[in-house]
C-alpha cells in the first residue's frame, strides 16, 4: 500500500511541475492551510459529541441504551459479558448518530471483549466489523458539519439519502454473514 501512496504523490508531483510548476508551492501551502483550518473547525464538533457521549456514559444513559439494544444485540452478536454488549451498543449507537470517531474506542473495546484468544476471527467480530464497515447513519453528524463549515446552502439535505445508502447494505452485510455462518454450521 505505501507503494501505490509513493506513487501517486511522485506522480502528481511530476504532473504538476509539467503543467503548472508555478503553483507546486502555493497549492501545497494553501492544502496545508485549508487541513489545518479543517482540522481545528472538526474539534469542536468532536469535543461536543464525545462529550455527549460521556454524559451519558455518567448519568448511566448508556446502560439504559445497552438494556434497549440488548435483545437485538444478544441476537446478532450472541450472548456476550455486560461490559462487551454496552460496548457494541454504544459503538452502534455512535455511529447511528453519525460520530464514528466516537464509536472507535468502544468498537475496540467490544472487538478485545469478543476475542476468544485463538487468532481467529469469531463471527461476532466479523458481524461486527461488518456492522461499522457499512456505517448505519440516522444522523450523519459529521458529514453535516462538514458541509456546514464548507459552507453549503442547505448541509442537513444529505439526511435522506444517507439514511436509504446506508441502511441497505447494514442490512445486507448482516444477512450475508449470518447465511455463510448457517451455510458453514450445516454444511
Amino acid at each position: 500500500m505505501s507503494k501505490i501512496w509513493i506513487f501517486l504523490i511522485i506522480s502528481s508531483l511530476v504532473a504538476t511541475a509539467i503543467i503548472a510548476p508555478s503553483t507546486i508551492v502555493s497549492t501545497m501551502m494553501e492544502a496545508s492551510k485549508m487541513g489545518v483550518t479543517m482540522s481545528i473547525e472538526f474539534i469542536g464538533i468532536y469535543a461536543v459529541w464525545m462529550g455527549i457521549m460521556q454524559v451519558m456514559d455518567d448519568c448511566k444513559l448508556s446502560h439504559k441504551l445497552s438494556s434497549i439494544l440488548s435483545r437485538p444485540v444478544q441476537y446478532i452478536f450472541g450472548k456476550t459479558d455486560k461490559e462487551t454488549e454496552k460496548n457494541i451498543c454504544l459503538n452502534i449507537a455512535s455511529n447511528i448518530i453519525g460520530i464514528g470517531s466516537a464509536a472507535t474506542p468502544y468498537g475496540i473495546k467490544a472487538m478485545q471483549g469478543l476475542d476468544k484468544g485463538d487468532k481467529k476471527a469469531t463471527r461476532a467480530m466479523i458481524m461486527l466489523v461488518v456492522i461499522n464497515s457499512t456505517g448505519i447513519q440516522l444522523l450523519p453528524t459529521t458529514v453535516i458539519g462538514m458541509r456546514a463549515i464548507a459552507g453549503s446552502v442547505s448541509p442537513s439535505s444529505i439526511l435522506w439519502p444517507t439514511i436509504v445508502s446506508t441502511f441497505i447494505p447494514t442490512i445486507l452485510g448482516v444477512l450475508l454473514v449470518a447465511m455463510i455462518y448457517r451455510r458453514k454450521a450445516n454444511g
